[in-house]
C-alpha cells in the first residue's frame, strides 16, 4: 500500500513540476498565450505589428478540419475595402497540435501568428468584435442577395438549427419525424407485410419555404416485396398529406428566412 502511495505521489510531484515549468514559458500575447521558445511566432507578431503601421489586412484563416467555405467573402472583401483595409488567406494550414520535439524539451507552437496577429490589431483599433462583427454583416448580405435561391439543410443554414419543432435536439429531428409518420400511416388492404417489418423504403426530397409551406416534392418508394408495388400511389398519397401538413419551420441563415431543400426517409 506505501508502495503504490509512494509512486502515485511521484507522478503527481512530477506533473505539478512539469505544469510550473511549463507555466514559465507562457506569455501573453495579441494572439493570447504562447511558448516563449516559439521564436518564429513571436518574430510573426513583431513583424505583424510593424507591417500594419502602414498596410493594415484581414487574414481569412481556415479552420482545422474545415471545408473551404468562401461564399460570403466578395462581401466580406467590399466591407473591408470601405475602411482601407486589405483582404487576403493565410498561406498557412491552421493547426491546433503542432508541437516542438528536440533536445529533451516538448512544447507547443502556433500556427498563423502573423495573420493572427494582424487580425488582432483590427480588432483593437476597431473593436474588439470588429472582425465578427464584420464577417457576420458578410454572410447575412450574402444570403440576402439569394434569397430567390434554395439553401440546402443542414450545410447552408445556422448550425444546429431545428426545423421540425417538435424535436427537441437538432438531432432528434428525423427520429420525430419518423415516428410522426407512423403513428399516422395506415397499411392498404391487402399489403403483404414482411416479419422483421422492413416493408418499405420511402426517399423524400422537398422545400420548405420561408413560409413553412412546401413545394417541390419529390417521393420514391421501394418494396421490399415486388407484390406490394400496386399500392405505391397509396403510399405516396399518405406521404404527401403527412409531410404537406406537418409543422415545418423555416429555415435561418445568418439570421434571414430561407427557403431550404430538405431530405428524410421513412421505413417500416
Amino acid at each position: 500500500m506505501k508502495k503504490t502511495l509512494t509512486i502515485v505521489l511521484t507522478i503527481y510531484s512530477y506533473i505539478i513540476q512539469a505544469q510550473e515549468q511549463q507555466d514559465k514559458n507562457v506569455i501573453n500575447t495579441i494572439i493570447g498565450e504562447i511558448d516563449k521558445r516559439d521564436s518564429n511566432c513571436l518574430l510573426e507578431i513583431e513583424n505583424a505589428k510593424n507591417d500594419f503601421k502602414s498596410k493594415e489586412t484581414y487574414y481569412y484563416i481556415e479552420p482545422e478540419g474545415y471545408l473551404n467555405t468562401n461564399r460570403s467573402h466578395s462581401f466580406l472583401q467590399e466591407l473591408l475595402q470601405k475602411r482601407g483595409i486589405n483582404f487576403s488567406h493565410s498561406k498557412e494550414l491552421e493547426l491546433s497540435s503542432f508541437w516542438n520535439e528536440s533536445n529533451e524539451q516538448r512544447y507547443h507552437l502556433r500556427t498563423n501568428c502573423y495573420c493572427k496577429a494582424s487580425n488582432a490589431l483590427l480588432n483593437i483599433k476597431y473593436g474588439i468584435d470588429f472582425i465578427q462583427r464584420t464577417e457576420k454583416m458578410a454572410d447575412s448580405l450574402y444570403v440576402i442577395s439569394r434569397l430567390n435561391e434554395v439553401f440546402n439543410y443542414p450545410d447552408d443554414v445556422d448550425d444546429y438549427y431545428i426545423i421540425y419543432p417538435k424535436a427537441k435536439e437538432f438531432l432528434d429531428q428525423k427520429i420525430e419525424i419518423q415516428k410522426d409518420f407512423l403513428t399516422k400511416f395506415k397499411f392498404p388492404n391487402g399489403f403483404i407485410q414482411s416479419a422483421d417489418k422492413d416493408n418499405f423504403r420511402i426517399k423524400t426530397e422537398f422545400v420548405i419555404q420561408r413560409n413553412s409551406k412546401i413545394y417541390d416534392l419529390n417521393i420514391e418508394v421501394e418494396f421490399k416485396n415486388p407484390q406490394n408495388q400496386k399500392f405505391k400511389d397509396d403510399i405516396i398519397r399518405q406521404t404527401k398529406k403527412f409531410i404537406e401538413n406537418a409543422n415545418w419551420k423555416a429555415a435561418i441563415s445568418k439570421g434571414v428566412t430561407v427557403d431550404c431543400r430538405f431530405k428524410v426517409i421513412f421505413h417500416n
